[in-house]
């Protein structure tokens, strides 16, 4: 296998023998069921430490692409279509250096384990106080008016280079549009495609802030049932059939499923674009924590497979704090001048000098450090969640969802987390979420099941608050 790694890039090896792998499946070069050479004799072969080849091939086939048996050694997955041409993007451009809610709810002394809320004893206060207070007084005048709808330029750029680092992901920094926030982002996405038709394809269960989005901008939903591989896309292929939908879009959280923590393989993912081209509909990928993975590298973005088709929806809100009202959008070209109109109706731009603190905090290389810092952290309260879950619950406990993100999903044997159960456990200091609650059907098949995010609680609130779980399902 040809690979020579650019250790000029700044991305890791690991990434770039992964990215190379990706691409010889994708183009075709390596066919489903080809073997592969083992960790040892690939890295022998490159020059690489073995570790190296185990972590790209751990990435693929966490996403589907590579498939292990128990001696038969490392295969491209079956199912994959190699595609006839790679959509074209423009890489970052290099940078230019001139340019709500409690974490233990309303009541102090309740231990909540809502999701998708950060460590902000962990924020970066005197870090970012001392690039807010340079940048207020370094900028030049005019850049205290009005600015651009799309955002400020440098965080544009500065985000567009991240993404790369980070991700993977090549967009022009022109597509990159400033939001305030991800549901921003998703209400604007879902007032410009309402002209494309009334019907939104989403995940069931699926996140209630996002289902609100799309009921106040007048849309109807239609769920599509999620099993241990992310949204089931075979699901879909009933709609091509007279009478079809009119599909503004398909909502999805491929990289780390809300709430249950799937990751979508590559053979959904371009089953799911495929349909998208059919219905002439977008896909939204909402990249729900993806930022937060323990098992190997993020996932790659479903973005990758066609920019013209996906948008992609991010934000700053769980990796920083969510009074940082931040967050971004990478949209088609024939999207830009109806979003940058819609932009200014709805709030005229951004915050602008939180834009500008951004782009000076992204370029200092603070957010990488942040995120690598904040992994560590979670990663030891995930650790210490699951040890408390195993101390108190033994076998009676399943978990899943817990490689990526803030939270995991739980059940217990015989257990149905009613709304008296809830009560009771709030009574006793604890508020947990039930995954019933975010069911579109309503049928009682999520009923076993509870999110418990952990993020932004202690280890002693952690160890605290199962306990009582424990205590009150007499388990």
């Amino acid at each position: 296998m040809w690979f020579t790694p650019d250790k000029k890039s700044g991305v890791p090896v690991s990434r770039q023998l992964y990215e190379k792998i990706k691409y010889f499946i994708l183009s075709g070069e390596l066919r489903e069921r080809e073997k592969l050479p083992s960790s040892r004799a690939l890295g022998k072969d490159l020059n690489l430490a073995r570790s190296t080849v185990l972590e790209a091939y751990d990435q693929l086939i966490a996403e589907g692409y590579l498939e292990t048996r128990q001696g038969s050694g490392t295969t491209v997955a079956q199912g994959i279509i190699a595609m006839s041409h790679t959509p074209a993007v423009t890489a970052p451009a290099r940078l230019h250096h001139d340019e709500g809610h409690t974490s233990k709810g309303q009541n102090s002394e309740i231990i909540s384990f809502r999701s998708g809320i950060p460590d902000l004893e962990a924020f970066p206060k005197k870090e970012w106080a001392k690039i807010y207070a340079h940048v207020s007084e370094s900028l030049p005048s005019s850049s205290f008016r009005y600015c651009e709808a799309e955002g400020v330029w440098g965080l544009r750029e500065a985000i567009a280079a991240y993404l790369f680092r980070m991700r993977g992901i090549r967009v022009s920094p022109h597509r990159v549009m400033i939001t305030s926030g991800s549901t921003q982002g998703l209400s604007l996405v879902a007032r410009l495609l309402r002209k494309k038709g009334d019907v939104v394809f989403v995940e069931d269960p699926a996140h209630t802030g996002m289902a609100a989005v799309v009921t106040r901008a007048g849309l109807r939903m239609q769920g599509i049932g999620v099993d241990e591989q992310g949204m089931d896309v075979s699901a879909l292929q009933k709609f091509f059939a007279a009478p079809r939908p009119d599909v503004a879009f398909v909502y999805t959280t491929p990289s780390h499923q809300y709430p249950l923590g799937a990751i979508l393989p590559i053979q959904r993912r371009q089953a799911l674009v495929r349909f998208a081209r059919e219905m002439s509909c977008a896909v939204v990928e909402d990249d729900y924590d993806s930022e937060f993975r323990y098992e190997g590298a993020p996932t790659s973005a479903l973005y990758e497979l066609d920019p013209e088709m996906v948008i992609y929806l991010g934000s700053f809100s769980k990796i920083l704090a969510p009074a940082l009202r931040l967050g971004f959008a990478l949209i088609p070209e024939s999207m830009m001048d109806d979003w940058r109109r819609e932009k200014r109706y709805m709030d005229v731009h951004t915050d602008a000098l939180s834009q500008h603190a951004l782009a000076e905090f992204i370029r200092k290389g603070g957010l990488e450090r942040h995120i690598w810092k904040m992994k560590k952290i979670y990663a030891r309260k995930r650790s210490h969640l699951l040890q408390c879950l195993t101390k108190n619950f033994g076998g009676a406990a399943t978990v899943r969802g817990q490689a990526t993100g803030l939270h995991l999903v739980a059940s217990f044997s015989g257990i149905v987390f009613t709304e008296e159960v809830t009560e009771t456990l709030y009574g006793k200091g604890v508020k947990v979420y039930p995954v019933e609650r975010y069911s579109l059907r309503g049928d009682g098949s999520h009923a076993h099941e509870i999110i418990l995010g952990y993020s932004h609680l202690t280890h002693e609130e952690i160890s605290r608050g199962i306990e009582v779980i424990k205590k009150t399902l007499c388990l």
